[in-house]
């Protein structure tokens, strides 16, 4: 997952370090990279809101400031054409552009191109709250589609946990950004909010990504060796 508050979102990089974890793939710093976009994902998620509060806080002009992040998109779909590249990531980031400088034409004020982000971290959390309480954590269903099972992971004690802390920590996750970004809003105080969302965005989803992966590893590698024994018991009995 790319990160749904205008960074890399949920999908591809969850499923990614999910992936990465159960095949017991050791953990490096291009792998981390990769499941959060690579650099150009990371460069085209950072850059509209960085131009952005830049020439907003040079302007103090919310409207003239939207014009940066609208140039960056309109150039990272052309520069993907021109290439002949798929257009669902530049697409994907042009809607999440497109939205939040709509906030900011429709009120006038520079802390609303932040706002739309309030409101998909909070979907998230109420998303990933929901399916914790029901015994049914996100996480654990995207672990289930990957292992080729969407029901069996939840019979094994080790796996349902994992599943069950990792969606804690991606709850946490979004929590943290909105405990801290919430304050900085009200306060009107525009800049600090930016600055704010960008130190929350990619580091924090790249940390999230980080233990999701290595948790998953460890119990991944746990589960498999319980069930080699458990295969090679019954053999070695035969054998005597």
């Amino acid at each position: 997952m790319n990160d749904p508050a205008g960074q890399p979102q949920q999908s591809g990089g969850l499923g990614r370090a999910i992936q990465a974890g159960l095949a017991g793939e050791a953990v490096s710093a291009n792998g981390v990279l990769a499941a959060i976009g690579g650099w150009r994902g990371v460069v085209e998620s950072l850059l509209p809101a960085t131009l952005y509060l830049m020439v907003f806080a040079f302007t103090q002009d919310a409207r003239v400031a939207v014009i940066a992040p609208i140039a960056i998109v309109v150039i990272a779909i052309a520069w993907r054409l021109i290439r002949r590249e798929t257009l669902t990531a530049a697409l994907s980031g042009a809607l999440g552009v497109a939205v939040c400088v709509a906030a900011v034409l429709f009120t006038g004020e520079g802390s609303s191109y932040f706002v739309p982000g309030f409101f998909i971290n909070g979907a998230w959390i109420v998303a990933h709250t929901v399916s914790l309480l029901i015994g049914w954590p996100l996480i654990g269903l995207v672990l289930g589609f990957l292992r080729g099972s969407l029901t069996d992971w939840r019979k094994n004690a080790r796996l349902r946990h994992a599943a069950q802390l990792a969606t804690v920590v991606w709850i946490t996750m979004f929590a943290a950004r909105l405990a801290v970004q919430l304050p900085l809003f009200y306060a009107g105080s525009t800049e600090a909010l930016g600055i704010a969302r960008l130190v929350m965005g990619v580091p924090l989803f790249a940390l999230a990504i980080l233990f999701t992966w290595l948790l998953l590893a460890s119990v991944s590698a746990e589960v498999d060796r319980e069930s080699a024994d458990q295969t090679s018991t019954p053999n070695d009995s035969s054998d005597e």
